[in-house]
């Protein structure tokens, strides 16, 4: 998955631009670095139920080839 959005990533439905999501936030008292998980999501979608897992399915078909 790519983990940054090109300028003007739109809505497959909506089409309006896409924001990075935080999916998971791992701390550890190892010395590695803090890991921050991402996907691309639509505010716009997200909160319309009758939208949101379609744009789900799309946009993970989209960033997980």
């Amino acid at each position: 998955m790519t983990h940054e959005l090109l300028h003007g990533d739109l809505c497959p439905l909506c089409r309006r631009p896409l924001t990075l999501r935080l999916t998971a936030y791992v701390r550890s008292n190892t010395p590695y670095p803090t890991r921050i998980h991402t996907v691309p999501d639509c505010t716009s979608c997200a909160n319309d139920m009758t939208r949101a897992q379609a744009c789900a399915d799309l946009l993970r078909a989209r960033y997980e080839s």
